[in-house]
């Protein structure tokens, strides 16, 4: 992944030929011994299915940035979504899971018996955590409901590669209220910081006064942010920067986000070549799942990690040029691509320039 720029955000930053990446999840109910504390079978996986496909159309409806004032901040497709994913390939496996359990079914987020930031239920019952985002779905416990100064409200908490979530069971018609907090913590497990403050690692998400909502009295009394990392009554805008932050962790290896979604890159699509007609930089790295023909008087210039799928290749006409600089091409997936061929007509052939510490390995067919 190493190479010049291969740490900016803002080289991720989703294009034309960025995959649609499918993040895996599975939905965990808690519940009392008893089994009357949270939502029956059939009731929890149909609220589920109902809040999971909100919050995947929220994520494709990207709504444009209110804030600043007159900014021209793109509003890009995020170019990703949630898929319930099971655990096991047993059939009756539908990534839905209960457990019912006394001391661990219920999610408390203030007093002195407080449990949110704890992990217990997560170490017990979470599997798979390199792979897929488990979903913790808890009620407010029944003995804090009761009291007047608790209110069990929608709320959640990314941890590690999990997320708990609560008061859902309390909104058993409105699973679309809590569509947005699940995108908001699940932004978080794919590196997004809060924006509102100024150190969030965007130039394109402005500090703010965190408003709610616009109340009227300053500094709520003008339009606040709408993004997703704010805590606002929309969390419905996601800059470019803030996506390519989450698509940087699909594209390096070593970032835990990369396992959590299906590696579309290793299934090849030879019948849709990506064709350079001109001189193109990528600064990113990528995982290229096409062949590539760079054409005549074109250039492709590398400067991060490229992989390239099973059976691909890379085709550069003469008068074309590929260049490496510091470049790791190769295949991610444990297979072979086809190599670099380069045309040869009228006594002129296609360039391929390697500067710094380039490499070119997993080839089937050797260089020529």
């Amino acid at each position: 992944d190493v190479g010049y720029g291969c740490h900016d955000p803002l080289h991720y930053v989703p294009d034309s030929i960025s995959y649609f990446h499918t993040i895996r999840v599975a939905v965990h109910f808690m519940d009392a011994e008893s089994g009357d504390k949270n939502f029956s079978k059939t009731a929890g996986k149909k609220y589920m299915r109902q809040l999971i496909a909100d919050a995947n159309k929220k994520l494709l409806n990207n709504k444009k940035m209110n804030l600043p004032v007159g900014n021209d901040t793109p509003n890009l497709n995020p170019k990703f979504r949630y898929q319930i994913t099971p655990y096991t390939e047993d059939p009756t496996d539908d990534g839905f899971y209960w457990h019912y359990d006394d001391d661990l079914f219920a999610f408390i987020h203030k007093g002195r018996y407080r449990n949110n930031y704890k992990k217990d239920v997560i170490r017990k019952y979470a599997l798979k955590q390199d792979s897929i985002i488990n979903i913790f779905i808890l009620p407010h416990h029944p003995d804090s409901v009761l009291t007047t100064t608790y209110k069990p409200k929608i709320t959640g908490i990314a941890l590690g590669t999990s997320l708990k979530m609560s008061g859902l069971y309390e909104n058993p018609n409105k699973p679309w209220l809590a569509s947005t907090l699940l995108n908001h913590e699940v932004a978080h497990i794919l590196g997004l910081n809060h924006s509102w403050i100024s150190n969030d690692g965007c130039d394109d998400t402005p500090p703010n006064d965190n408003c709610w909502e616009t109340t009227g009295v300053s500094p709520c009394d003008g339009i606040i942010s709408n993004n997703l990392m704010d805590y606002n009554n929309q969390q419905s805008a996601i800059t470019p920067c803030q996506l390519g932050k989450i698509h940087r962790g699909f594209a390096m290896q070593y970032y835990k986000s990369r396992k959590l979604v299906e590696p579309v890159w290793c299934e090849p699509d030879l019948k849709n070549p990506i064709i350079i007609k001109e001189d193109v930089q990528w600064y990113g790295a990528r995982d290229i799942n096409r062949n590539i023909l760079i054409e005549e008087n074109a250039s492709l210039i590398l400067t991060c990690r490229v992989s390239m799928a099973k059976d691909t290749r890379i085709t550069i006409r003469t008068g074309g040029k590929l260049v490496l600089f510091n470049v790791e091409l190769h295949n991610a997936c444990g297979d072979e691509w086809l190599g670099i061929f380069k045309e040869k007509r009228g006594g002129k052939e296609a360039a391929v320039e390697v500067y710094g510490a380039s490499s070119i390995s997993d080839v089937r067919k050797s260089l020529e």
